[in-house]
């Protein structure tokens, strides 16, 4: 089910007067932005089973609103991208967005009070990607939706908060992952951490990869993670494909090692692991059953048997054409 089925639209009948919402017409281009926006996280954070992380889905949502209110700002000032900006402007124009998110949450059946609002995030649900990383994958795409309903940068931060309270909506009361209070804490500080961190360059071409030329082996999100940021090719078969292997008795193993294979036969340069220490990984599995090994420990245990065959040589975590 698309994150958009959630929404309640808002009624004929306006909010109190000196109300952000602006005119009908205004409303239905934010609203339509927030959809579209929906499904680039959509597309980005839920798996095919509509299950997702609700602190990282959250977090990116406010990010982009406060990254749209940053620019919303004007600065004349150019510092350089991640660097904290302190700002009695975002402090003043930060209620009137969170307002709406409450306003938008209530209308969705979820009343949160801004003082219950949890601001120390549990472990597990803080997010899985930082700020920086977000701001340069999401943030061109994000402003050319707002460009294309013809937004400034502040309605832009207004349709951002439209949709956080459609991804709030969806977390926690469809899957119910995440609690209330926690999840608003989440929106409210991301708003303020996109707002007052300066972004990368509209355009810089930040969020594209900057090198398809290595092969990313290591566990799923932190693989995912290092090609947004940086570049790169990785395996990730669809979770359909995987069970109906694991419920034939195939080993899921194999689709991996055969597309390791593959990358090797095009004599791609490298193949680089990610967050993981090769030497002690194999000390730690070499004597051990391979098949109770992580996937990417057994691609580890065959690199070390096979790659000097393939014309590869280890350097490090990583195994590099000769």
């Amino acid at each position: 089910m698309p994150l958009s089925d959630l929404f309640k639209k808002p009624a004929k009948k306006e909010p109190p007067k000196n109300d952000p919402f602006g005119s009908p017409e205004m409303q239905k281009k934010r609203y339509d932005a927030a959809l579209e926006f929906l499904g680039v996280l959509q597309n980005n954070f839920l798996s095919s089973d509509g299950k997702g992380h609700a602190g990282t889905t959250l977090s990116v949502a406010a990010w982009m609103a406060g990254t749209s209110l940053y620019r919303a700002m004007g600065y004349k000032q150019d510092p350089p991208p991640g660097t904290i900006m302190l700002s009695d402007e975002v402090n003043a124009a930060w209620p009137e967005l969170m307002n709406l998110f409450l306003y938008y949450c209530q209308r969705n059946g979820t009343e949160i009070k801004p003082d219950q609002m949890v601001l120390e995030l549990p472990a597990e649900q803080k997010p899985k990607i930082e700020i920086e990383q977000a701001q340069a994958q999401f943030q061109d795409i994000y402003n050319e939706i707002m460009k294309k309903q013809g937004l400034d940068y502040l309605d832009g931060a207004r349709a951002g908060m439209i949709a956080c309270s459609i991804v709030f909506h969806y977390h926690c009361t469809r899957t119910r992952d995440i609690d209330p209070n926690v999840a608003a804490g989440i929106v409210s500080m991301g708003v303020v951490a996109g707002a007052k961190t300066v972004p990368p360059p509209l355009g810089s071409g930040a969020g594209k990869a900057k090198n398809n030329d290595r092969f990313l082996i290591g566990e799923r999100e932190a693989v995912i993670r290092e090609a947004q940021t940086y570049g790169g090719v990785y395996v990730d078969p669809h979770p359909q494909v995987l069970a109906t292997l694991k419920a034939s008795g195939i080993d899921p193993y194999l689709i991996h090692e055969q597309g390791m294979i593959a990358q090797i036969e095009k004599k791609i340069p490298r193949i680089d692991f990610v967050q993981a220490d090769v030497e002690r990984l194999f000390e730690e599995w070499k004597a051990k059953p391979e098949d109770q090994a992580p996937i990417y420990v057994r691609q580890i245990l065959w690199l070390k048997k096979n790659a000097a065959s393939h014309g590869f040589e280890q350097q490090g975590n990583s195994w590099v054409r000769k």
